[in-house]
């Protein structure tokens, strides 16, 4: 984390919590209710350790990681009572989509679905060739399927799971991520895409699977957009690190006002 980015960190989680005025803006996804459609994508709390502050803040869900076999993570993700629902983000360490990195994300998948509100397999870590379309795609998410209902089994709790992916060009063909989560009933895309069209196209096709969109929110009319398009919510990433708290007071009064 540079000196900048931890600066910002610092200022953004004072110990003052943020208030946000969420009336209205109320909704269920993925069986889950949330008091706001806008959460906290993964990438600004990649181990939980800011999660406490966090939970104060006004969003409607936080998401935590990219947790892998060996960043490690805090405490903090145990399963105690908490103001709103929190994804954990998982992923792998190696590159490409090999049976040790299938089986490194089976593995998180049993840790997380303990400890989560919803799970998120990310496909979308720049430099470990690996993305929505790669050679194997399909048994990855065969297998997390058939691990989360064993998961499910042994922990009483079906807990929603989800791929994050990038969208793709406007008019290419869905990645086949987007296909094979369909097929394997997983409960939707974490899609990171600025195209209100293409958001609105995956979200037709996925047919009432969740569509969490992130990627360019930073305001209410954005946030609008995506939920306008079939997005069930919204993450901000950037508006948060550079406008804080205030900026997430604002987006979410601007909804709530209809401005």
């Amino acid at each position: 984390m540079t000196h900048s980015v931890r600066e910002k960190v610092r200022l953004h989680l004072s110990p003052k919590p943020t208030t946000a005025s969420a009336q209205g803006l109320a909704l269920t996804a993925m069986g889950l209710s949330f008091p706001n459609p806008l959460g906290l994508a993964a990438g600004f709390d990649r181990t939980g350790e800011l999660l406490p502050s966090l939970l104060t803040r006004g969003f409607g869900h936080v998401e935590v990681g990219t947790i892998t076999p060996s960043t490690g993570h805090a405490g903090a993700l145990g399963r105690s009572a908490r103001p709103m629902h929190v994804g954990i983000n998982i992923g792998s360490d190696r590159p490409g989509l090999d049976e040790r990195v299938i089986a490194d994300y089976t593995s998180m998948l049993e840790w997380a679905s303990k400890t989560g509100d919803y799970v998120v397999a990310n496909l979308t870590v720049s430099g470990l060739h690996r993305d929505g379309n790669t050679a194997g795609i399909e048994t990855l998410v065969r297998r997390l399927a058939v691990t989360r209902g064993v998961c499910e089994a042994m922990c009483g709790r079906r807990v929603p799971l989800l791929l994050k992916i990038e969208a793709g060009d406007r008019h290419a063909p869905f990645p086949a991520a987007v296909m094979a989560a369909r097929l394997n009933g997983l409960d939707g895309v974490v899609l990171v895409s600025d195209c209100v069209d293409r958001i609105r196209a995956v979200s037709e096709y996925l047919d009432g699977r969740a569509v969490i969109s992130v990627g360019g929110v930073r305001t209410a009319d954005d946030v609008r957009a995506r939920l306008a398009a079939g997005a069930s919510l919204v993450q901000v990433h950037r508006a948060f690190a550079d406008g804080g708290p205030a900026r997430i007071r604002r987006i979410l009064r601007d909804l709530a006002s209809g401005i």
